[in-house]
């Protein structure tokens, strides 16, 4: 009983190196705020264009005939994010792509929605970008490209 005992004190130590040893390769200076990396797999064009089209219709009221225009607009957008993104040139030509994509989505919006369902949906996303960003955020992101 006794060199049981002494085998299992002798182990622990040799378990808890193990597993630190293995927790950096795990990690990745990317984690963002203490939460741990996780492969993130982003919805199909279709999936993420009801998403949204479904959640606009709710917020701002839309009748059946705008939301059918508000959805095709909203996935010609996802299914270019896509492409961008899957795209070989570099991530400054990425990224002038997707703004010049987003830019155009929100004149094709401005043509769909009234002026008040326009307003209140930029309201809206200006409300969801300020709920994303912590302190600081802005600044940090754009020196690590």
């Amino acid at each position: 009983m006794l060199s049981g005992l002494m085998l299992s004190l002798l182990s622990l130590p040799l378990l808890a190196q193990t597993a630190t040893s293995e927790a950096p390769a795990q990690t990745s200076p990317r984690m963002g705020r203490g939460r741990a990396m996780q492969s993130y797999q982003a919805a199909d064009p279709a999936t993420r264009a009801q998403r949204m089209t479904d959640r606009m219709k709710q917020q701002l009221g839309l009748d059946e005939a705008t939301t059918k225009k508000v959805y095709d607009v909203t996935l010609a957008r996802a299914q270019k994010v896509d492409a961008i993104q899957k795209g070989s040139d570099d991530n400054k030509t990425k990224a002038q792509a997707l703004k010049a994509n987003a830019d155009d989505y929100k004149a094709k919006l401005k043509s769909i929605l009234t002026p008040d369902q326009f307003t209140k949906m930029e309201s809206m996303r200006s409300q969801m970008r300020k709920g994303r960003r912590g302190p600081g955020d802005g600044d940090n992101e754009q020196g690590n490209n």
